[in-house]
């Protein structure tokens, strides 16, 4: 039974080469892989015509290979491979396979390998991953025909295909995720683009100094974009933004916030705006301000003012400016005074006639002051 040795296991005796000067017409047979030994680097195998005999532990020949380090171009055999073996000239010396072959079939030398242009190198294992070199620069490294790199040198592109994709870095980490279950082939996944960078590249790699996160955020979450940012790697979160499919935006933020425009600023907002401040709240404008709306209400303390249409001034006490005479009220008391006033006068009005004529304090407004 064919069978692949391996390191540590048993392998059967090697056949030592005792080469001298005398030589004989060099010989080469078609045969088949029985074993492998990944440790030594040998193979057996077996002829394919009468009488049929086996050669154990042959090494084989590669295109470059140096004693040194092993440099050179390495591929390991698979059992069951149909392989040409080379009986050297000299008397003595180790049998070796010069090559491979494949299998004739329907007229055709093919045996399954990918089609090629002239000039192009493939590599290629039974996986199905691959490296294509080919004519005109182009190199193409993959695993599957969804998972590979494209090297143009066209404009010089780098382009990738993939499901998933992940780059790791001493500086942060870039993914790009489908939520595909490995048994499931459904193309409606969700999808999730992750980075996360650094501070320092000691920083632990959870929690990093800044996170975007753009697509699905799970099942039932309408966010769509999220930032987040720490204090330091591994540390508490200062700012926090959200955005939701619908459009929503909640943006928190733990320190100051200072805006620096140069240009103008237009703001159309078509429902509410609210705007509250815990603490004080200054607006101030070094040129003209100019404020409208359908309906005005300002409160302050105990004041409050009302602008609905007429204007509504309501306070302790509102400050109108100076007066000739105070501010009366105008109650049924002070008609009948100005009747009684008015009675003593003769002739038209005059301001010596009414010089020193001052409403009692009983009719003064305790609330505007003129």
């Amino acid at each position: 039974m064919s069978r692949v040795a391996r390191p540590g296991g048993e392998t059967p005796t090697r056949s030592k080469s005792s080469a001298s000067t005398d030589s004989r017409p060099a010989q080469v047979f078609r045969a088949q892989v029985l074993n492998v030994n990944i440790r030594d680097y040998t193979v057996d195998v077996q002829y394919e015509s009468y009488p049929y005999s086996n050669h154990f532990d042959i090494p084989w020949m590669v295109p470059y290979l140096h004693q040194n380090q092993g440099e050179g171009m390495v591929v390991m055999p698979e059992v069951g491979s149909t392989v040409w073996v080379c009986i050297p000239s000299e008397t003595g010396r180790d049998a070796f396979v010069l090559g491979w072959t494949p299998v004739q079939e329907s007229g055709t030398y093919r045996g399954g390998r990918a089609l090629l242009n002239p000039g192009d190198i493939h590599f290629k294992t039974r996986d199905g991953n691959f490296l294509f070199l080919r004519r005109g620069g182009i190199v193409q490294i993959g695993a599957t025909s969804v998972c590979q790199r494209l090297f143009i040198p066209i404009r010089n592109i780098i382009r990738d295909f993939a499901e998933n994709y992940e780059l790791t870095t001493p500086a942060g980490d870039l993914t790009w995720q489908v939520a595909r279950a490995e048994d499931q082939g459904d193309g409606h996944q969700a999808c999730l683009f992750t980075l996360g960078c650094k501070e320092f590249s000691d920083d632990p790699n959870k929690d990093p100094l800044a996170v975007l996160k753009i697509g699905s955020h799970g099942a039932g979450n309408n966010t769509i974009l999220s930032l987040e940012t720490r204090d330091s790697g591994g540390g508490s979160i200062k700012t926090s933004l959200t955005i939701a499919k619908n459009g929503d935006i909640k943006w928190t933020v733990l320190g100051d916030v200072t805006l620096d425009l140069k240009g103008n600023v237009t703001t159309t907002i078509e429902k509410k705006l609210n705007v509250t401040s815990t603490q004080d709240m200054s607006v101030e404008s070094k040129a003209k301000a100019t404020l409208k709306a359908i309906e005005m209400h300002l409160s302050a303390g105990g004041a409050k003012l009302d602008l609905t249409g007429p204007a509504s001034l309501n306070g302790s006490v509102v400050n109108l400016g100076d007066a000739l005479f105070p501010v009366v009220i105008a109650h049924p008391t002070f008609v009948a005074w100005v009747q009684a006033v008015t009675a003593l006068l003769t002739g038209p009005p005059s301001a010596i006639a009414f010089k020193g004529i001052i409403p009692p304090v009983t009719f003064q407004s305790t609330k505007v002051k003129a």
